[in-house]
């Protein structure tokens, strides 16, 4: 075989070989691109709150919300601004823990400086959460807000469309503060009913000035029982008796629209000082609790001790006014 014949398969080949490299080359280019996909985080799948980030290889998306509410609760105006529902990783197990945090702003009502005493429940479709360890409850001057955090642990189905906050147990006045449509709200807000007149007698008379209902009573920090209001008097006392004299809770009575009798829940009543003309105490109150709703006719009576009976032998006064 002559040295020409042997060159011919050799070009054969060489150009074989220009003309498979750039489909090699091409094919190369395209895998590459597959990895860069893959890995990109840009390009990764996000869980919307209340999806299952196992859908979606674990990502996670915060999501803000605004409760923008409030209520009144145990001696305690607690006002609800801008919610968070995020996730945090576990950096051993890469497990995801789900929170919802609150900004809270507790107004104290009472006269003392404490803490909000109220249970809180975070219900909603992944069931009842309680504040954990990350909530921030401060102790609050008497008449004075501080703010605060509640941190709840939720399940990973959460939304807060259909959640709500509520305060208080299951005995007493419950409080419901939705977090987003869904909802009855239910604050708790005291009214103040107008009521007004007054009751005499020979050496005492009462001039009411004021009332309110509420579901607790600030001055304990206390809740009223599911379905009771506490209605509080207020009151101005002129003592026709010389020297320091009294009324007492005992000496009240209410007559409620059925016709039963309640005594006094509680008082702040103190000493009447006394003169032939007259002094006067203001600022005195009697608490009744009365039914939810209190609508109807009621009756005040005053029995007091005989030291306010005059010479005309009256031992009682009454004073009637209506709730709507």
């Amino acid at each position: 075989m002559s040295r020409q014949d042997l060159r011919l398969p050799r070009f054969i080949v060489l150009l074989a070989a220009c003309l498979l490299l750039p489909v090699l080359a091409l094919a190369a280019a395209c895998g590459g691109d597959d990895d860069d996909d893959e890995g990109s985080p840009t390009d990764a799948a996000t869980t919307a709150p209340g999806g299952s980030p196992s859908d979606t290889g674990g990502a996670f998306e915060e999501q803000p919300f605004a409760v923008n509410n409030e209520f009144w609760h145990a001696g305690f105006h607690v006002t609800l601004g801008d919610g968070l529902y995020f996730a945090e990783q576990d950096e051993f197990t890469e497990e995801l823990t789900y929170f919802v945090s609150i900004e809270v702003t507790f107004e104290n009502l009472g006269p003392d400086q404490t803490t909000f005493p109220s249970d809180l429940v975070l219900t909603g479709s992944g069931g009842n959460a309680t504040p954990g360890a990350d909530s921030e409850f401060p102790s609050v001057p008497a008449g004075l807000s501080s703010d605060g955090t509640l941190v709840f642990v939720v399940d990973e189905t959460f939304e807060a469309d259909s959640a709500e906050l509520v305060a208080g147990t299951g005995d007493e006045t419950q409080a419901h503060v939705p977090l987003g449509a869904e909802g009855t709200l239910v604050t708790l807000e005291p009214t103040a009913p107008a009521v007004s007149g007054s009751l005499t007698m020979e050496l005492i008379d009462l001039t009411f000035t004021s009332a309110e209902l509420r579901a607790d009573v600030p001055v304990n920090y206390t809740e009223v029982e599911d379905g009771k209001l506490a209605l509080t008097i207020n009151f101005d006392a002129t003592s026709r008796n010389s020297g320091n004299w009294s009324v007492n809770a005992t000496d009240f009575a209410l007559i409620l629209p059925g016709g039963s009798a309640a005594g006094a829940d509680g008082a702040e009543l103190g000493s009447l000082p006394g003169s032939e003309a007259g002094i006067d105490t203001p600022d005195l109150y009697v608490r009744f609790l009365v039914d939810d709703p209190p609508a109807g006719d009621y009756t005040l009576r005053l029995t007091p001790g005989s030291w306010f009976i005059g010479d005309d032998g009256v031992t009682e006064a009454t004073f009637d006014f209506s709730l709507e």
